[in-house]
């Protein structure tokens, strides 16, 4: 069966006042930035494809490349700037609930969680890599197959889910690991160097740096760069290489422009190890998806 065409873009009006909902394929017929107000509360962008890149408050500008998820919590508006590339459009879901919300429906202190992130109330924004699961619910977002009100039932639905899986993780963080409390005590300079790292890495997926190498890039030494990736990200440098050149190769034979040896080697992996990595990952034999 075809999966169901994604529409160009739809926004489900809230249908209460804790939740707003909207997605679809977002394009631009040249490379162009806007800024955006954002109100008190959450944010939650989940990047199926495409890539953008993106400035909150002072800070420097952070690459974004989905399958990704971006989280901002603020108790008060703020303004992001967006770089969008007209070569790049972006598929995607974006849910935003007001800060009243979070507190009353959900007992969800912004200002409390931002202090424990940040040390201060400024606004906390998190982004990582896109799991399976949160994969799987942005796909069941774009394909829903209702109509009317019982489209937006289930929008709803698939998007409170979607929220409460991606606030249970970021939850468990402290508790996950001691490698995972130090995001804790990351400062705010070493957090940008973090973002650098991750977005050298895409840059350089088919021959990425080493640890120490890519330690000096950015200005960590191993030890902060191995435990803060980990931290921040959810994975090791090595497994986000690996996690990335495997979606890579997934996109090179889903388009059906490669063979499985050529989507193999893009993803630095011989042909036999490659597929048992492959269906581990994403359930299909390489040679399946292709057909």
């Amino acid at each position: 069966m075809m999966p169901a065409p994604v529409p160009e873009q739809w926004h489900v009006p809230a249908m209460t006042a804790s939740l707003s909902i909207s997605g679809g394929i977002l394009r631009m017929d040249q490379d162009q930035a806007i800024t955006e107000q954002n109100d008190a509360g959450l944010k939650l962008v989940l990047l199926l494809g495409g890539e953008l890149r993106y400035s909150m408050q002072k800070h420097r500008q952070i690459g974004l490349k989905g399958p990704a998820v971006h989280l901002s919590l603020s108790r008060s508006p703020f303004m992001v700037s967006h770089a969008f590339h007209a070569a790049s459009p972006l598929r995607y879901v974006a849910v935003r609930m007001p800060e009243e919300a979070l507190q009353e429906g959900l007992d969800l202190d912004i200002g409390r969680h931002a202090r424990q992130r940040n040390g201060t109330d400024t606004p906390f924004f998190l982004d990582r890599q896109a799991n399976r699961i949160l994969q799987a619910l942005g796909r069941q977002l774009l394909a829903c197959p209702l109509r009317g009100n019982l489209r937006d039932l289930y929008l709803a639905g698939k998007a409170l889910e979607l929220t409460a899986t991606v606030l249970a993780g970021l939850e468990l963080i402290p508790a996950a690991s001691p490698a995972q409390a130090d995001a804790l005590m990351l400062s705010p300079r070493q957090l940008d160097a973090l973002h650098e790292a991750r977005a050298r890495l895409l840059e350089q997926l088919s021959d990425p740096p080493g640890l120490a190498a890519l330690g000096r890039q950015v200005g960590l030494n191993v030890t902060t760069l191995t435990r803060g990736f980990r931290a921040v990200f959810g994975c090791s440098v090595y497994q986000f290489v690996r996690d990335q050149r495997l979606e890579l190769a997934y996109r090179m034979l889903a388009a059906g422009r490669c063979t499985v040896a050529q989507a193999a080697f893009a993803a630095g992996y011989s042909d036999s190890h490659f597929s048992k990595a492959f269906q581990k990952r994403f359930g299909i034999a390489p040679r399946g998806l292709r057909r």
